[in-house]
């Protein structure tokens, strides 16, 4: 895997079949659980941005959302499409860019990332922002979580900077942050909503 580019979707593909993925715990996060109880996302699309093997899009499609998963490893999506399947959940599953989501016919009342804008290389995020705000009604909801910055001897710069937040005005307003600690990592929780513009 070592020759591989990283963050290639071969990359990612290989990351998954060689069981080298210890982000896919096949445990949906306690945040996304408490927001979903919360009751206030409203029911409708959802969005799941770096979805892998569909375990939290299997959990809001459980709870009333229809789910659109996005990731760039197959292998990871054809695990995620089986197991909703099997399930009968109304969860499909893409290959694509999350920096470029014209692909997806629909407009979302949430979105969650549990860890996909962080590997997205920093020039390519405000493709990201401005294509999720695309896809999104005014008032969603988005859930991020990502590593806060830090400096990696292997791939730079890495995190959610301030540039970073910076690219989500005008289009979102931040609702709430959480941060904590993941994997000897900093990390942190925030809750974003779709600006009404």
């Amino acid at each position: 895997m070592n020759e591989l580019p990283r963050g290639t979707p071969e990359w990612w593909n290989a990351r998954y079949l060689n069981a080298d993925a210890p982000w896919d715990t096949g445990i949906v996060p306690p945040e996304v659980v408490a927001l979903i109880e919360s009751g206030e996302p409203q029911p409708g699309w959802a969005l799941d941005l770096g979805c892998g093997s569909g375990v939290t899009s299997r959990y809001l499609a459980a709870n009333g959302f229809r789910v659109v998963g996005v990731d760039l490893a197959l292998s990871a999506l054809s695990r995620a499409a089986q197991m909703a399947a099997r399930q009968g959940l109304a969860a499909y599953f893409c290959q694509g860019d999350v920096t470029d989501l014209g692909f997806v016919q629909m407009r979302a009342t949430l979105a969650v990332d549990v860890g996909c804008f962080h590997a997205v290389l920093p020039e390519r995020r405000p493709a990201y922002v401005a294509s999720l705000a695309e896809r999104l009604l005014p008032g969603a909801l988005y859930l991020l979580y990502t590593f806060e910055p830090f400096l990696s001897e292997q791939t730079g710069p890495s995190g959610l900077s301030p540039a970073d937040l910076s690219t989500f005005a005008p289009r979102f307003g931040l609702r709430w942050a959480q941060h904590g600690f993941d994997r000897e990592r900093l990390s942190a929780w925030h809750l974003w909503q779709r600006a009404h513009v």
